[in-house]
């Protein structure tokens, strides 16, 4: 019998039994990616820069809960338009849009999902996360670093607070 969506599917995914993980370690990446981003984090640090690791390999079932938590809370779909996902048994239609739609915002908040104006389009459910050929990371450094590129040349790159 489905599980009604909401927060329980938050602390689902986030269980290891249910293989629905979203990794932070680089050495999960797919060959030869991780070892261009392991060279790029490299370069980054030497020059000065401070790297956090929020995102790198993404179960399908996670990716699924991503995107239809998103587009339900956000009333971009119906709650009955999700297809069912093997391994995931859950029920998204709670007879009543408000319901359906309180839910699936839940865990849109619990999953760090998010929203515009930081984010128009839904998380994908065949995302480049999946098969270990993404990252998601956040760079800080002060004022201008010196990153080396393979050539041995040095390129500067000054810090900008808002790059938008």
């Amino acid at each position: 019998m489905p599980t009604k969506s909401g927060k329980y599917w938050v602390t689902w995914a986030n269980t290891p039994a249910n293989k629905a993980l979203n990794s932070k370690r680089v050495d999960d990446l797919a060959i030869p990616f991780k070892t261009n981003v392991k060279a790029f984090i490299k370069a980054l640090t030497d020059a000065g820069a401070k790297i956090v690791i929020k995102s790198t390999k993404r179960s399908k079932k996670r990716a699924y809960l991503f995107h239809w938590a998103w587009k339900i809370s956000l009333g971009k779909c119906k709650p009955s338009d999700p297809e069912k996902n093997a391994g995931v048994d859950i029920q998204w239609d709670h007879g009543d849009d408000k319901k359906s739609k309180a839910a699936a915002t839940e865990m849109r908040t619990g999953f760090g999902l998010q929203i515009p104006p930081e984010s128009t389009v839904a998380p994908s459910l065949t995302t480049n996360h999946i098969p270990g050929k993404a990252i998601d990371m956040v760079i800080t450094w002060a004022d201008t670093i010196k990153i080396k590129k393979k050539n041995g040349e040095k390129v500067s790159v000054v810090f900008m607070a808002n790059v938008n």
